[in-house]
């Protein structure tokens, strides 16, 4: 990747909001110079909350923070689980390729087409989250601003196939 298009692809990456999500693109792997393991972007469908108002966009974002140790994942149960022990981790603690491998086989396997619903934001970029139905997904709030993209993705919504929560657990 170019310098150029490195640059370009980190300052347009956005972080994980209160709202629900469906991450609808491919992996890609980023790399920030300011850190020694890198993280996943994808391309998602967005309704962001912000004090009762909504925001619907597209765009790309952060999903590594989905599974920080600062992060949580809460089950239909309610049991609230720290979300880095979701994915198998690699028997070489000190590999960072075996860890960018574990991670993206499971953001591959179990987030990408799930919808799900990031309930709260740590400071410490954590998040707790969980899964919702497509259906739930779907219910666009009345008030929503939207964006050209989300626009397209509201003129569209009938193609649009998102999964259910995975049968198999994590982990």
């Amino acid at each position: 990747m170019s310098t150029f298009s490195q640059e370009y692809s980190q300052k347009h990456v956005q972080s994980l909001k209160k709202g629900k999500y469906v991450f609808i693109d491919s992996l890609k792997e980023e790399q920030d110079e300011n850190a020694s393991v890198p993280f996943f972007t994808a391309k998602a469908i967005i309704i962001a909350e912000n004090h009762e108002s909504f925001t619907g966009d597209i765009a790309v974002l952060n999903l590594s923070d989905l599974i920080l140790k600062q992060s949580a994942y809460i089950d239909e149960n309610g049991k609230i689980t720290e979300a880095h022990k979701l994915y198998t981790w690699p028997r070489n603690l000190g590999s960072t390729p075996q860890w960018t491998a574990a991670k993206h086989e499971f953001l591959n396997q179990y987030i990408l087409n799930y919808p799900i619903e990031v309930l709260s934001l740590q400071e410490s970029n954590g998040v707790t989250w969980r899964f919702i139905t497509p259906e739930n997904f779907k219910k666009t709030p009345a008030n929503i601003k939207t964006s050209p993209e989300f626009e397209e993705y509201l003129a569209n919504q009938a193609e649009y196939f998102f999964l259910r929560r995975p049968l198999k657990d994590p982990k």
